[in-house]
């Protein structure tokens, strides 16, 4: 058996529950999969991981976060905000754990960078016993659309703790020291309740320093803002989101013990995010694997978006349900759009068949034609002919001319 060497450690490691391990081994099976060729079988394996993560998905576990960790009152529904007193606007919103199932789709990095930092409250003991305590402080950054607060949502539901949200921006007032105390509220109050206190446009503070004639009070609401950072860790957790990580100074980046970079999914993670926003179509894995390599560079959001529009074209088109009424739908929504940056989705917004000719004669598209059929409906004869007569060419080449 050619990958049994690969067989047998999948099999050791599941033996010894070692899930590490096991998905390590899995990647270098799908890897030589991929390399022989053996594309039907990869698309097996990969279902098979889509269905294991689906059922992740139903049944996350909740980790327990004992009173010793993190202190403060419970909030109850009644709870009513801090405000801001020259304008009356809340200062923040309160949101419970929602009962849902959904699970962010990640790469791997990410993916084990979150799981880390929710296994560290599964073992605080452990961690106390070497001097140090779970991280209480992330700073989480990225493009727009890349799931950052969809992250932070996450981790509220994981540890079963409200998560208190502010907008930096809407805490300025036009009276800079306003401001400062209005972050000084806000922080009293997160640091009242047991919570996660997610702090959302974390940037616009850096983007005050463009203003000359503030530069003395732009100090002070940093400073206080610093202040109150370091003195949280003594009561909660503390998550900051930014698009525009590059305006923080580095005295930001020091109070946040962990940070994340969340960038445009990997190309698993499109298909996965895929196949759950088409639904309720189901599809084969060579539709995903189509969608994912014409939608490459785009965010999850945006990867939401496209698919909502394929849907409803789909819809409307009387075509079935399937693989082929989903890529003509595709093809039909990338249309509309007056602009790609990437060349796949460009070619199948301007010509299908071009989009056949460049699919099959890619080499680092691993798919083989009875699944580019099974995915566009076109037929093999037709296929083998596109592929012959390389009908991509020109529009690449009319591409790189504009």
């Amino acid at each position: 058996m050619e990958h049994f060497p690969v067989v047998q450690s999948i099999i050791r490691a599941a033996l010894v529950g070692d899930r590490q391990a096991l998905d390590k081994q899995i990647a270098r099976l799908r890897e030589r999969l991929e390399k022989s060729g053996q594309t039907k079988e990869v698309a097996t394996l990969d279902r098979l991981l889509a269905s294991v993560s689906d059922t992740h998905e139903m049944a996350p576990s909740r980790v327990e976060v004992s009173r010793a960790q993190i202190v403060g009152e419970r909030i109850t529904p009644d709870v009513n905000p801090p405000i801001d007193r020259e304008t009356g606007a809340r200062l923040c919103s309160i949101e419970f754990p929602a009962n849902t199932n959904s699970q962010p789709v990640y790469g791997d990095s990410v993916q084990e960078a979150i799981e880390g930092l929710l296994q560290e409250w599964v073992s605080a003991e452990a961690l106390k016993s070497v001097g140090v305590e779970p991280t209480r402080s992330l700073l989480i950054y990225g493009p727009p659309g890349s799931g950052k607060t969809v992250t932070a949502h996450y981790i509220s539901r994981r540890l079963n703790l409200p998560l208190i949200t502010a907008r930096i921006d809407g805490l300025i007032s036009s009276f800079l020291g306003t401001t400062a105390r209005n972050i000084a509220n806000l922080f009293d109050f997160a640091n009242r309740y047991a919570c996660i206190l997610l702090l959302d446009e974390f940037d616009a503070l850096a983007k005050l320093r463009d203003d000359p004639q503030e530069i003395g009070e732009i100090k002070r609401v940093v400073n206080t803002l610093l202040q109150n950072l370091d003195q949280r860790r003594n009561y909660g957790i503390t998550i900051a989101i930014t698009n525009h990580d590059r305006l923080l100074d580095p005295a930001v980046w020091r109070r946040f013990e962990t940070h994340v970079h969340i960038g445009e999914p990997e190309l698993r993670a499109r298909e996965q995010l895929i196949a759950r926003f088409l639904q309720p179509i189901k599809v084969e894995a060579s539709t995903s694997r189509i969608f994912s390599y014409c939608l490459e560079g785009r965010s999850g959001a945006d990867l939401e978006r496209i698919c909502a529009s394929v849907k409803r074209t789909l819809a409307l088109s009387g075509e079935a349900h399937d693989g082929p009424g989903v890529f003509h739908a595709l093809s039909t929504v990338l249309a509309r759009s007056p602009f790609h940056d990437h060349v796949a989705a460009r070619i199948l917004a301007t010509d299908q068949e071009a989009f056949i000719s460049l699919i099959a004669n890619d080499p680092d598209f691993l798919i083989k034609q009875t699944d580019i059929g099974e995915a566009t409906g076109y037929g093999q004869s037709r296929i083998s002919d596109l592929k012959k007569a390389k009908r991509h060419l020109a529009l690449m080449e009319a591409g790189h001319a504009q």
